[in-house]
């Protein structure tokens, strides 16, 4: 992500999803924090036609 376009881009991506209760993406670190119940192959289809890629998904 290079700018504040490119974060909401991917915000919206992830918002998108069901079972996501909250998101935060920092364009600076190039990360997004997800909460809720999501399963984690949805999230590289979340990012389907944008110019993004899932690198790491952490579960807790």
């Amino acid at each position: 992500m290079k700018c504040d376009g490119c974060a909401e881009n991917v915000h919206k991506a992830f918002s998108a999803l069901d079972g996501v209760e909250k998101v935060s993406v920092n364009l600076k670190k190039q990360e997004a924090k997800i909460t809720g119940d999501v399963d984690d192959a949805s999230f590289a289809t979340a990012l389907t036609g944008t110019h993004y890629s899932v690198v790491n998904v952490e579960t807790k």
